[in-house]
Parts: C-alpha cells; sequence; structure tokens
C-alpha cells in the first residue's frame, strides 16, 4: 500500500481493515482460488484501475505512517494516565519521511 500499489487480500482477520472494494483494491473470500485469481486477473487487464487503486492505497497507507501510529499510542496512554501532555514528534534522533 504505501508503494502505491493495488492490493488483494483475503477477507480474512484485519486485511478488510486495509483493503477497501473499488477504493484501493480487491478481497476475495478464504480459500477461493478462482475469486483470487480473478481479481489479479482485472487488475493486469486494467491498467488504468490499477493506478486509481494504487493512489487509493498510497492515500489509505498514510493513516498508517509511523507518526500518525505513535501519536494515537500516546494520546490513547495520555488518557488512561489522565494527562493532555504529549511529548513533541519527531523524537530526537528518529528521523520521520514525509
Amino acid at each position: 500500500m504505501a508503494t502505491g500499489l493495488p492490493v488483494v487480500a483475503a477477507d480474512a482477520m484485519a486485511l478488510p481493515h486495509l483493503v477497501r472494494p473499488g477504493v484501493n483494491g480487491h478481497l476475495y473470500a478464504p480459500g477461493d482460488v478462482e475469486g483470487l485469481a480473478g481479481a489479479l486477473t482485472d487488475l493486469l487487464a486494467d491498467p488504468v484501475g490499477r493506478a486509481r487503486l494504487g493512489l487509493g492505497s498510497r492515500v489509505l497507507a498514510q493513516d498508517h505512517a509511523l507518526h500518525r501510529t505513535v501519536a494515537t499510542f500516546e494520546d490513547h496512554y495520555g488518557r488512561l494516565a489522565g494527562t493532555a501532555a504529549r511529548p513533541a514528534w519527531p523524537r530526537r534522533g528518529l528521523a520521520v519521511a514525509a
């Protein structure tokens, strides 16, 4: 997703939270080999659709960027600890790619 490619994944576990059909890829039923093959064939046959879904992947992946993930955890722990203060990001020695 972060590299801007469409995703084909089984509709299981946490994968449906990352793959949104028609936005960044396709889901298929676990064990459905024909569904997997069909999703891959669709992507291979449609370069414009592949590019559009790839862009959708890139946009959705930004929600999972390191600085956002860390900030979310800091917010949760801050609320549990009863403080709204959050350390400044990025921390010394850590670089964040935009």
